[in-house]
């Protein structure tokens, strides 16, 4: 059975009430033209809130079974850093030249600021989040992955591998409307980006999952953006 919490709760109550409020307000059979505008524009801006609400808490929901698993697995972690505080936390964020995103945020309020090894993969503590152009200085100021345009400069590591493993990148400057980031992976080697990733939860679960190294593990897709000195070749 699916877990109810007290947020889907709330959030079905409030939008019961919207309804209710709505239909009371239909009956009315003098309302006039403007007052149903009125009334639409009402409902969507609610309809939009709950679904805000709905989003975030579904994200909450999936990081924290996230972390149970993680703590669960404690001893396949070596050296996971201090837990942070939401002032710790919004005092990182303001030396980042953009802001976490949630999901983020309740990893290192929960689990810790990252870890030499979280199963066999390191993610670095916040205060060493580095930015790809300052450790590749030939890399293109812009790739394409499954169409889309990415700005390397908004690159910045997730992860701490060695060079030769290479890392994950927060694409800083794609947030989606709930705040989350994407990530997508860079093999120096061979100098090529892949495996474009949603937001955090979803690189964790799969993390979680493999129990292993993502750099490794990671089922590499059939395209890559290759760069080669100002110059983009794909792979299929």
């Amino acid at each position: 059975m699916e877990k109810i919490t007290l947020k889907t709760f709330i959030i079905s109550t409030l939008f019961v009430l919207v309804i209710a409020f709505l239909y009371l307000k239909n009956k009315d059979t003098s309302k006039g033209v403007e007052d149903n505008v009125s009334d639409k524009m009402l409902f969507k801006k609610a309809k939009q809130q709950i679904d805000s609400i709905k989003q975030a808490s579904m994200i909450e929901d999936t990081m924290m079974d996230l972390v149970i698993e993680l703590t669960d697995d404690h001893s396949k972690h070596k050296n996971i850093g201090p837990k942070l505080s939401d002032i710790q936390i919004k005092n990182a964020e303001n030396k980042l030249s953009f802001e976490l995103p949630d999901s983020y945020k309740l990893f290192l309020k929960y689990f810790g600021d990252g870890a030499e090894l979280v199963y066999q993969t390191s993610i670095s503590d916040v205060k060493n989040f580095t930015p790809l152009i300052s450790k590749y200085k030939d890399i293109d100021s812009e790739i394409e992955l499954d169409e889309i345009t990415i700005n390397t400069g908004a690159l910045v590591s997730l992860t701490q591998n060695n060079k030769q493993d290479g890392d994950w990148y927060w694409i800083t400057n794609e947030a989606n409307k709930d705040g989350e980031l994407p990530l997508i992976y860079y093999n120096p080697k061979n100098k090529t980006f892949s495996n474009l990733i949603d937001n955090f939860p979803e690189w964790l679960s799969i993390l979680v999952k493999s129990k292993g190294n993502l750099t490794n593990d990671f089922n590499t897709p059939k395209k890559q953006a290759i760069n080669k000195a100002s110059t983009l070749n794909y792979l299929e």
